[in-house]
């Protein structure tokens, strides 16, 4: 019986259900490079393999060297940080584009390439033209009846055309060719996976398995579930273009929807088509195998690698239906997981804003290594900061918190992926912090323990109450003081603090301050600090009898 629309989009039912999400990042603790590192590793090994003075390299290195150095240099000159200008994917969308540069819809507009796109395109100027100019000269020598001079201005035109404008396809289909070749042996070069247990439990535990949505090449996750035993659909065996690829919930199965590729997917044309205009393009499954060591020009066994806008919403290959099995895993999950990726990519992000939108239930964590503890985030700054503005913790006009919707995790997907996906969105906890006063002779003290989110940027305020009209209070803020003696005379108002560091109040930390023993209880509290979901704190009157 022929599946029907419904169950490929997934269950009605309210049934808590997580799909999961991975970027590059979660790859990382397999000893594996992140996107950006990629791209300089294989610039790297671009320059050994043709190896030598500048201008004796090949053509193909150069046009490494000249995207590479184009790319950083623009993002510079902008006053961006040059870092972060170039990934491995900007790196081959770029080689790509100007290996067909010719046939860019934007082309006609272009007057003239960079300059450093031209330096190394003289091995193909048109060699027909030299001859032309010998031969006009020869016969200009050899003639009383006049020279040659149009044919010679017409060919010296045409070489100096083909400087200023030369055809790179050549050297870009090989450059292109080196740096698939090269993923295939850096990422084919992972360590340990075993940190995802975590994922495949849930594939164990949840009904219908887990969905993972992905957007890395490597092979770290099929290891991992080949070491445990656990079912792996990646849709692609046995699809045929034209056709749904099939991601059924399974119970102990893990769907692996591989986005962008797959390094042991090739691309494969079927040999009984008409023509070629007319064959289907579809993909089979290899061993991976190339390496930039035996690499040699045209090859047809390097993997199937969708980079770049253009090609992320491609029709050739599963790249379109794989987009549409991954919104239909989305519509089955009620919560999403995402580890180690960047929120780089646009198509993904527009998946999961729509997601987010159609169901107000929907709830998502996110596992990062360097949250920033700020007080707000702003709508504009990225996709993320986005996130968190809209759908983080927040609090209404009374200070009372509203539920989240997006969870930050803090930490590496090889030490915190089992609370990525067992964490939810949730309230502050109920009491956020605990106090205890104990009042003597020489001082009172405050033991104040802090039950919420990690602190940074703390003040701590005690008031007193009996007096409405004062302006002054016993404050510590930030650098908090290191831990003092309490003075032997405290006539001064002023209150000490101890037991924390100048910038970060963990979970769970007790903190001791003191304000001078004349001090009339109760008094009021104030906590006020940045969090990874933006700004937290608590105020509470304190040592009533």
């Amino acid at each position: 019986m022929e599946e029907n629309i419904d169950s490929r989009l997934g269950s009605a039912d309210n049934t808590e259900r997580t799909a999961v999400l991975l970027g590059a990042g979660a790859s990382k603790d397999a000893g594996l490079p992140l996107t950006s590192e990629l791209a300089g590793a294989i610039v790297d090994k671009a320059n050994e393999a043709g190896h030598g003075p500048s201008r004796g390299r090949p053509d193909w290195v150069r046009a490494i060297n000249a995207v590479y150095a184009g790319m950083v240099g623009y993002q510079g000159a902008r006053g961006e940080n040059p870092r972060s200008a170039v990934n491995i994917e900007t790196l081959i969308s770029a080689v790509r584009l100007l290996r067909d540069r010719e046939n860019h819809e934007v082309a006609p507009f272009v007057a003239s390439w960079s300059a450093a796109l031209s330096n190394f395109g003289s091995s193909n100027l048109p060699t027909q033209s030299g001859k032309a100019i010998l031969d006009s000269v020869g016969k200009a020598l050899s003639s009383r009846i006049g020279f040659e001079d149009r044919n010679i201005t017409e060919a010296v035109a045409r070489i100096a055309r083909a400087a200023l404008r030369p055809d790179l396809k050549e050297p870009f289909e090989r450059a292109e060719e080196f740096i698939l070749a090269s993923l295939v042996e850096l990422l084919g070069a992972h360590g340990d996976v075993s940190y995802f247990a975590p994922l495949l439990q849930l594939a164990r535990e949840q009904v219908g398995g887990v969905d993972v949505i992905t957007l890395n090449y490597d092979l770290t996750v099929e290891t991992a579930a080949a070491n445990e035993n656990i079912s792996v659909n990646r849709g692609v065996e046995g699809w045929r273009p034209g056709e749904y690829l099939q991601f059924l919930p399974v119970d102990g199965q893990l769907n692996l929807m591989k986005l962008h590729g797959s390094l042991d997917w090739q691309p494969s044309v079927s040999p009984d088509a008409p023509h070629s205009q007319l064959s289907p393009r579809g993909i089979r499954v290899v061993p991976p195998k190339a390496s930039p060591e035996t690499w040699g020009h045209q090859r047809r066994d390097l993997p199937w690698i969708v980079v770049g806008d253009r090609e992320k919403l491609a029709t050739d290959g599963p790249t379109l239906v794989l987009n549409f099995a991954a919104r239909s895993a989305l519509l089955r999950a009620t919560h999403l997981a995402v580890a180690g990726y960047s929120f780089s990519d646009v198509h993904i992000n527009a998946m999961i804003r729509d997601w987010l939108g159609g169901d107000s239930a929907r709830t998502m964590s996110i596992l990062d290594p360097h949250w920033p503890r700020q007080r707000f985030y702003d709508t504009s700054e990225d996709f993320r900061s986005a996130l968190m503005a809209e759908y983080g913790r927040r609090f209404d006009g009374r200070g009372r918190g509203i539920l989240a919707r997006v969870q930050p995790v803090e930490g590496t997907t090889g030490d915190r992926l089992g609370e990525l996906l067992s964490s939810r969105p949730s309230l502050a906890p109920d009491p956020i912090v605990t106090v205890t006063v104990t009042q003597n002779e020489d001082s009172v003290r405050f033991d104040v323990t802090w039950l919420g989110l990690a602190l940074t940027e703390v003040s701590l305020t005690v008031r007193p109450l009996t007096e409405p009209g004062s302006n002054y209070g016993f404050s510590a803020t930030t650098p908090l003081f290191d831990a003092l003696p309490i003075p032997a005379e405290t006539s001064s108002r002023g209150l000490w603090g101890s037991g924390m560091s100048r910038e970060f109040w963990g979970t769970g930390v007790t903190v001791t301050v003191y304000a001078p023993p004349e001090t009339v209880l109760p008094v009021e509290l104030d906590i006020d600090g940045s969090t990874i979901a933006g700004v937290e704190g608590w105020r509470g009157t304190v040592g009533a009898a």
